[in-house]
């Protein structure tokens, strides 16, 4: 059996499936913890598998699902990606977003790259950096130390609202260290967007990136972007990176701590 992979999207939520199957490529699957109704009524099906160590995908529709076993029907060409592959989570986070013209991409790569200088030296990053290393009485004084600093980051959020003009508020569906999945009225393949998430929000994690829509799913109430980053410096991507693994890991211990 071979293992592969079946990201499934709704105009709710976004989930990674881990599938086996005897071939990827013949488009049958059984799929791990997927609700029969969630394949039924998703408006997106993707099946990812691997072969010779390059990752083949296409985009599915459902043809039967019964005893556990999920037969799909490709309804675009299957296509190879030689590059990098980075995991991909879930989230359910509020972030702000503003539609950017080609004319003003300069601008917006500065100011994503002053948003996460900031926050990457804020004392909120330098003391989460220093709490797994620490006692528990150290770490209950960092946590105490966190609060405070987050309201300090609540005034910098709006701040940092006040000197960029027209943001909206969307649900980031999903994240990796290529991209995001995010809801918005609008868009077309090609469009770029500045996106970020402040303590306003989220305490999780803050980031501010450029991202292009790569494909455009018609929703119920307008759409969803799957989009690849733009602009995202490196050490910004690498903490995202990071993020990512640490909530796959956190999310299989609590599915092996339920079985």
């Amino acid at each position: 059996m071979q293992l592969c992979k079946l990201i499934v999207i709704s105009s709710e939520k976004v989930q990674v499936i881990q599938c086996r199957s005897e071939n990827p490529a013949s488009f049958v699957v059984r799929p791990a913890g997927l609700a029969e109704e969630d394949a039924l009524n998703a408006l997106y099906l993707r099946l990812e598998w691997y072969d010779k160590d390059l990752l083949h995908y296409a985009v599915c529709a459902v043809k039967e699902f019964s005893d556990g076993s999920l037969a799909l029907s490709p309804i675009s060409d299957v296509k190879r990606d030689e590059s990098e592959q980075f995991h991909i989570i879930d989230t359910y986070e509020t972030v702000e977003f503003r539609h950017v013209h080609e004319s003003e991409l300069a601008d917006y790569k500065q100011k994503t790259d002053n948003i996460n200088r900031r926050f990457r030296n804020s004392l909120t990053a330098q003391v989460k950096n220093l709490l797994s290393e620490e006692s528990v009485t150290n770490q209950y004084i960092f946590k105490l130390l966190l609060q405070i600093d987050g309201k300090l980051d609540e005034l910098l959020a709006h701040k940092l609202d006040s000197s960029i003009d027209g943001l909206y508020e969307c649900r980031l569906l999903a994240m990796s260290g290529a991209g995001l999945i995010f809801t918005t009225d609008k868009a077309v393949p090609g469009d770029c967007f500045f996106i970020q998430s402040t303590p306003k929000y989220t305490s999780n994690f803050i980031f501010a990136a450029l991202c292009r829509a790569k494909e455009v799913i018609n929703a119920p109430a307008g759409v969803i972007v799957i989009s690849d980053f733009a602009h995202l410096d490196e050490t910004s991507r690498d903490s995202i990176v990071h993020f990512v693994f640490e909530k796959e890991r956190e999310k299989l211990k609590r599915i092996r701590a339920n079985v």
